[in-house]
């Protein structure tokens, strides 16, 4: 019966004693698992050299090498091969086991840890696979999520540019119908002036609607910085924002010492209004009042939003973070079903939480969390 075919993997040993390179090869050669082709170098600046020129699998790197510590060629590999999609594998070896060279050989990239007392036992060669498979797994791990930022950066700009695009012709058609109801409104039967108002009614939702899904694709691919933002203040001039809505309605809005966080404050500024803005659309008849308020809680900043409205069934508490959900049609109250999609996806920007407590007839409150 023929002996199946073996894979073989290019290794590079940077280490200046002979005897532990001997060791190294007698390890790797008088075993059956794989293949190894192996590449020897006594120095940092010989090891650098070889990876210039060559492609490897796998590094074994000595921690105390004659121009430096293995540490340093660690470091220049991942510099060097940042750009790479396929990232070789890397162990370190050292004479004594040392927790803190451990921790550090770790955080710059090394796939695994021996001691040469352990390879003396044999235990080497199963190490040596099981790195270069885990490299293999990043790599692939890598390639994915450099795909996926490609492919949503790719939606985003279509979306923009699409947007970007609807919403001229819409303001056209809007524009057109404010001119033929302007010019011609004598002239229109009832009927006629009723098709007008309700072509410029949805033409309106669908600009509305375009301008909601941009800003829901915006929110990941946008770069914005974050920096420290006065929310107090900021939540000040979302309510002026709103005057007139405040006053109509004879709201009492409640803002309470708001922290300064550094946070995404566009986004931040988007979240505020849409739930302030919730707070005024589903109102009930009676005095509207709107809390605004925080508090810590498990090391970050609990946020609540609260009103004493319309409030919201149990049944629709998850639902209604979902895409394009609605609770009541466009002839009760105006909405696209986004603006709690959007307040779910810059909560979870900034690695926060949002949910909510309500009774129908009895008011609604919003949490969320951000970081202090």
């Amino acid at each position: 019966m023929a002996e199946p075919d073996l894979k073989e993997f290019k290794i590079l040993i940077l280490e200046d004693n002979p005897a532990d390179i001997d060791l190294y090869k007698r390890r790797l050669t008088r075993q059956n698992a794989a293949k190894f082709d192996l590449t020897t170098a006594g120095t940092i600046a010989d090891a650098k050299k070889c990876a210039n020129e060559e492609t490897f699998d796998c590094f074994v790197v000595d921690y105390r090498l004659p121009d430096g510590e293995g540490l340093d060629f660690v470091h220049f590999l991942t510099q060097s091969l940042e750009e790479h999609t396929k990232k070789p594998a890397v162990l370190m070896i050292t004479g004594q086991g040392n927790e803190e060279i451990a921790v550090a050989a770790m955080k710059a990239g090394v796939h695994d840890y021996l001691t040469k007392r352990s390879i003396s036992d044999g235990f080497f060669v199963r190490p040596i696979l099981n790195a270069i498979q885990r490299a293999e797994l990043s790599s692939q791990i890598q390639y994915y999520q450099n795909e996926l930022e490609r492919s949503n950066q790719e939606l985003s700009d279509f979306t923009h540019t699409a947007s970007h695009d609807l919403k001229a012709p819409l303001r056209r058609i809007i524009s057109y119908c404010e001119m033929l109801e302007e010019d011609a409104g004598p002239k229109l039967s009832d009927d006629e002036k009723s098709m007008l108002s309700r072509m410029t009614l949805n033409a309106s939702r669908m600009q509305n609607l375009i301008s909601g899904l941009l800003s829901y694709s915006l929110i990941q691919s946008e770069k914005e910085e974050a920096e420290d933002t006065n929310l107090q203040v900021m939540m000040e001039e979302i309510r002026d924002e709103f005057l007139e809505q405040v006053e109509e309605n004879n709201a009492n809005v409640i803002i309470s010492d708001l922290p300064t966080l550094q946070v995404y404050p566009m986004r931040i500024r988007q979240l505020f209004t849409n739930l302030f803005s919730n707070a005024l659309k589903y109102r009930r008849e009676e005095d509207l009042t709107i809390e605004i308020s925080h508090e810590p809680k498990d090391g970050k900043c609990l946020f609540k939003v609260k009103d004493n409205g319309l409030g919201i069934d149990e049944a629709f508490h998850k639902d209604i973070f979902k895409d394009f959900k609605r609770l009541h049609n466009q002839e009760e109250i105006e909405g696209t079903g986004l603006g709690l999609a959007i307040c779910r996806k810059i909560v979870e920007k900034h690695d926060g939480e949002i949910w909510l407590e309500s009774e129908p007839g009895k008011g609604t409150t919003f949490f969320f969390t951000l970081s202090m």
